[in-house]
Formats: structure tokens, C-alpha cells, sequence
């Protein structure tokens, strides 16, 4: 395919509802901000508990497995030379090596009810250039939805360089030309730079050929505890949540194609910064359980 995933974030500072008066700042706009989820209007059609091995998925080993671990950009042929693009971001200056477990490293930790990313440093990515290996996981080859709620339990580590993230993006869109960039449709359930106390909420989109980002520092009391990080895409509004409690509303502009889940660890990168003395690895991000819910009658 052309351009890579972009998931460089151009940064507006905010705060939920619940701190403001602690930071002396205004609510943040939309009707659904401070609200808790009404669960009732959500069925669930996905749930990974992690309560059995994960089930990766590979072209030629396990095609019906659930979990991929690379990106839809770029070369799937895992003998091609230039298949690693597939398992990075480049355009980032990302400095890790997401891990094939069936052919060169495995970066996952299991145990019934959880699985957890693990990102050390590493020499199976470094004829790229990539010295840290973690891991990536995406449903692209199982499970995409265009309206509804999407919502993991996870528990992030911190420490500069580190870039847990949770997001969707829609599936590959034909082209006129092989290689032409896709177009941008990105949704952030969550990003983290490296810091505890915060994550950010965004969606990227493109509008006569620029990238325009709609992102939010959003607190959380501490990312190294577990929390349940949520968002629920509608025809109209898109919204953010922590713990079922909304944090943030923006306007669905054009996300209205089946996207898929991912959840990753990536290591360095022009938005974090790269590691440096202080930062501790192994560094783990542990994921409790991902689900995704369809909308009862009408999506809003």
C-alpha cells in the first residue's frame, strides 16, 4: 500500500469533568462529557477474555486464528525482505520490532485472564535499525465494526520513550493506483506518552489533503493501575470513556467504515521522545480483556 498509519498527534490540553475544579478549568464541551454509560443500549458481538492462549493469526500457520500482529499497511508476505515495515511505523521514527511469535520472537506473556505486551531491547529487529522488540495486536483479519462501543481493561507502564496505545482504523480502501496513501480515519481510545496521570482521546481525518487531529489530554489518577478505557462511535458524535464515565465528544465526521481494534506498545517516536537512562524495560502493558458491543436500534 502507499503512506503508513500516521498517528502523530498535534496536542490540545484539556480535563474531564471530575478535575476541574481541582485545575481551575472549564467543562469540556458536549452534552455526553460527566455522563456514565448507559450499558443497557450495547450488545455485546466480541469478547476476549484471555482466558485461553491467545490465538494468533498467521497466513500460512494458523489463518483462522484471531490476533494479528502487524499492520495492514504494507508488505504481508512475511518472506518478503521488506515485510518488517509491516511491523513498525516508520513515518513515527518508532524504534520497535513488533514481533512475529511464529517466526522470529514472541514479546507476549499469557496467563488465564490476561495477556501482557512486552517490550525489551533487542537485536531481532536491529539490521532495520529497530533496537527494542514489543508487540502488537489487531483484529483486523477477525473482527471490524462501523457503529458501536470498544472497550479494553489495561494497565500501561511509564517511563520516557514508552507509547502504549489502544485504536481503531478501518480496513484498506482500493485504490486507483497501487501504492497510493490511504486515507486518514484513525480513532485513539487511548494513547500515553510515557507519563502516568494522563492518556489521550483523538480521532484523525483528512480534509483537502491536510491531516486534521482532534485530540485531548485526558487525566486518569494513575495508568499503572487498571483501568477500563472505552469509546463509542456513532453516526453523529464520537465519545470517550474511562471507567464508563465520559471524558470526551467530538462531532463523527467521516468515520463511518468497519474498522478493527489494535492494541500495541510501540518504543520511541518523534511524539514520546526515545528512551533514555531512566526509562526501565522490560516495560509491560497488560491487557484484562478487549470487547466491542453493537448499538441497540438506531446508531446516534
Amino acid at each position: 500500500m502507499g503512506a503508513p498509519l500516521l498517528r502523530v498527534s498535534c496536542i490540545a490540553l484539556a480535563m474531564p469533568f471530575a478535575l476541574l475544579a481541582a485545575y481551575g478549568l472549564q467543562p469540556l464541551q458536549g452534552e455526553e462529557v460527566g455522563k456514565r454509560l448507559d450499558r443497557s443500549k450495547l450488545e455485546l458481538v466480541f469478547a476476549e477474555e484471555f482466558d485461553e492462549p491467545i490465538s494468533f493469526y498467521d497466513v500460512e500457520h494458523a489463518p483462522e486464528g484471531r490476533w494479528k500482529t502487524n499492520f495492514r499497511h504494507g508488505v504481508q508476505d512475511p518472506a518478503s525482505p521488506i515485510a518488517w515495515q509491516a511491523r513498525t511505523l516508520v513515518p513515527n521514527e518508532e524504534l520497535q520490532y513488533y514481533g512475529d511469535p511464529f517466526r522470529d520472537a514472541n514479546p507476549f506473556e499469557w496467563r488465564p485472564g490476561e495477556l501482557t505486551i512486552v517490550a525489551t531491547r533487542s537485536e531481532v529487529g536491529a539490521p532495520h535499525g529497530l533496537p527494542y522488540l514489543s508487540g502488537l495486536i489487531t483484529t483486523e483479519t477477525s473482527f471490524e465494526q462501523t457503529y458501536g462501543y470498544f472497550e479494553a481493561r489495561v494497565t500501561m507502564p511509564v517511563g520516557k520513550g514508552l507509547w502504549p496505545a489502544f485504536w481503531l482504523i478501518p480496513g484498506l480502501v482500493p485504490q486507483p493506483e497501487p501504492g497510493a496513501p490511504q486515507p486518514i480515519r484513525e480513532v485513539d481510545v487511548f494513547e500515553n506518552i510515557g507519563k502516568d496521570g494522563e492518556v489521550y482521546a483523538s480521532v484523525h481525518r483528512e480534509e483537502d489533503g491536510r491531516h486534521i487531529t482532534d485530540n485531548q489530554r485526558i487525566p486518569v489518577d494513575t495508568v499503572t493501575e487498571p483501568h477500563t478505557y472505552g469509546v463509542l462511535v456513532g453516526r453523529n458524535t464520537i465519545t470517550w470513556y474511562v471507567d464508563d464515565v465520559a471524558v470526551k465528544e467530538s462531532p463523527n465526521v467521516d468515520f463511518h467504515k468497519p474498522a478493527h481494534m489494535l492494541l500495541n506498545l510501540a518504543v520511541g517516536g518523534d511524539w514520546p521522545g526515545n528512551p533514555d537512562a531512566t526509562t526501565r524495560f522490560p516495560a509491560r502493558m497488560t491487557i484484562d480483556w478487549v470487547r466491542a458491543y453493537r448499538l441497540k436500534g438506531p446508531a446516534s
